[in-house]
């Protein structure tokens, strides 16, 4: 009975922990890049501080999922997935990238102008691809297999079962972007970004969830990015032509 009545709390806990140790995982990766021999090569080259921030956030993801599994990584989504619906991911990430990227350019007096500090060699490489591992790795990858045990905790949503796991991995994902407040990115495009962000965790740790691999996972947050980035692309093109 005690075990029971404890239950809620370990919950909360495991919560807490798996917060915490997504937030070592960021605070370490800014920690890096503020060094003043970086600050002055970020000058130059500004896509440098996302690829060391990323990469040490694949490193320190990895090496913290190695010592709580004791090298059994499969609990963390380290393995090959099973019956990937392969057709719902591309329609549902594909789609939100669009809308998330349309309703960004509706925002008045608001521009998305990071990616012009990126080639579009630069754009495939760390946008689509390597960014879409890290961050994946970080919050479907340690954070939601570290909460795994708490599926039992969940809710119904449009048919579908949203785990606590997931929850907690899309929320602390969408609070990621919360960053761009520094930035000097306005609080209504902050918001935007940080709610698609929320929802494409919720996808992609669903089916991260339902698989039991974090491959689906990647290329959830893949599509996402590259529709998101080419429907941005294609919108500038036809405001400039007007």
């Amino acid at each position: 009975m005690d075990a029971l009545k404890n239950q809620p709390m370990i919950a909360i806990l495991k919560i807490i922990a798996a917060i915490l140790l997504g937030l070592f995982v960021l605070g370490v990766g800014s920690f890096i890049i503020s060094f003043d021999n970086l600050s002055e090569l970020m000058g130059s080259q500004p896509w440098v501080s996302g690829f060391i921030n990323h990469t040490n956030m694949l490193v320190l993801s990895l090496l913290i999922i190695l010592l709580l599994s004791r090298g059994r990584i499969k609990a963390y989504g380290f393995r090959f997935a099973r019956a990937i619906h392969w057709k719902g991911i591309a329609l549902w990430s594909l789609s939100m990238g669009v809308g998330g990227s349309l309703i960004e350019f509706l925002i008045p007096g608001e521009e998305l102008t990071f990616l012009g500090e990126f080639s579009f060699f630069q754009v495939v490489i760390f946008i689509w691809i390597y960014a879409s591992i890290c961050e994946e790795i970080l919050t479907r990858g340690l954070i939601q297999g570290y909460l795994g045990p708490l599926t039992k905790y969940g809710f119904t949503l449009f048919g579908s079962r949203i785990s606590l796991p997931v929850l907690v991995g899309a929320l602390f994902f969408g609070s990621m972007h919360l960053a761009l407040l520094t930035m000097g990115v306005s609080g209504l495009l902050v918001l935007t970004i940080v709610f698609f962000a929320f929802i494409l965790g919720i996808i992609a740790g669903f089916y991260r969830e339902r698989t039991g691999s974090i491959i689906p996972a990647i290329v959830t947050h893949m599509a996402f990015n590259i529709s998101g980035t080419i429907t941005g692309l294609i919108v500038t093109q036809i405001f400039n032509f007007i």
